[in-house]
């Protein structure tokens, strides 16, 4: 199976300072447009939006992710929908879903973590803790702006993170990102090694990481996506939570190894979409 790339995200990478597509070309990456309609291949690239996508390989039927595999995990709500309606239960912190025109929920139990579906951008960089209905509601016009007028939030149950060291926001929480290939967890990557090359905590014990590895299977299969990733965080008692999942071809890392690993994993397969 070919890697494939679309050069206008080349720009977008360096802007982000997103080492992957330079990581893809040592390993032979081709471009989506100059490959045959018929190719088989699996796409890395930003998600710009599902109509974005859609023209891009809509034509192809043969290239992973279908739009409609990567549609399902672009928004954290939707996430979770899914994973409550098939019963897939792993530790959660509870999250209400708030709409523009809903009252707040009376069981909120602060503080809390206040995100959109598709973003967890914080001000400033620092956590979005709120301790009271003043806060969260200043917060959530924060993010409407920010994000648009009717953009539903997410507020979810406050975690006291595991800290893995210091970065110029603040406190980086100890977070892992599972990679997900077919429904099988093939790696794990420190979420926050571009600001904490060397973390607290770190590697987790082969216990955890069997754990994490299972909770990760049980939440991808939920999905049709051939490369999805699991991001868990670790709370000061040592439990690990699920926090989101998403698109792999879309997801960062700062792990050259593992992003590699992964990427000639999906190289060396043979699946035409529909086997």
């Amino acid at each position: 199976m070919k890697l494939l790339y679309d050069k206008s995200d080349l720009p977008h990478a360096k802007r982000l300072r997103d080492d992957r597509f330079k990581w893809l070309q040592t390993l032979g990456v081709a471009e989506i447009l100059k490959t045959h309609l018929d190719e088989e291949g699996y796409f890395f690239g930003y998600q710009h939006g599902d109509e974005h996508y859609r023209r891009l390989v809509g034509d192809r039927p043969f290239v992973l992710d279908r739009p409609e595999h990567r549609q399902e995990l672009i928004c954290l709500d939707d996430v979770l929908k899914r994973l409550s309606e098939r019963a897939i239960n792993v530790p959660t912190p509870k999250t209400w879903v708030i709409g523009v025109d809903d009252d707040l929920p009376a069981d909120l139990t602060f503080p809390l973590f206040v995100r959109t579906p598709e973003s967890s951008w914080k001000r400033g960089g620092t956590q979005a803790r709120v301790k009271n209905p003043k806060e969260l509601i200043d917060e959530m016009a924060l993010l409407r702006r920010a994000f648009g007028w009717d953009t539903s939030i997410l507020a979810r149950q406050w975690i006291e993170v595991a800290v893995a060291g210091k970065f110029m926001f603040g406190d980086a929480p100890q977070e892992v990102r599972v990679w997900i290939v077919d429904h099988r967890p093939v790696a794990w990557s420190f979420h926050y090694l571009h600001v904490v090359p060397n973390p607290k905590g770190f590697p987790p014990k082969d216990k955890e990481l069997a754990s994490l590895a299972e909770m990760a299977a049980r939440i991808s299969s939920a999905f049709g996506a051939h490369l999805i990733v699991a991001d868990f965080v670790r709370d000061r008692m040592g439990k690990w939570f699920f926090l989101e999942a998403g698109p792999g071809a879309a997801a960062g890392t700062a792990h050259e190894a593992v992003f590699k690993f992964v990427a000639r994993t999906i190289r060396s397969e043979e699946r035409r979409v529909g086997k």
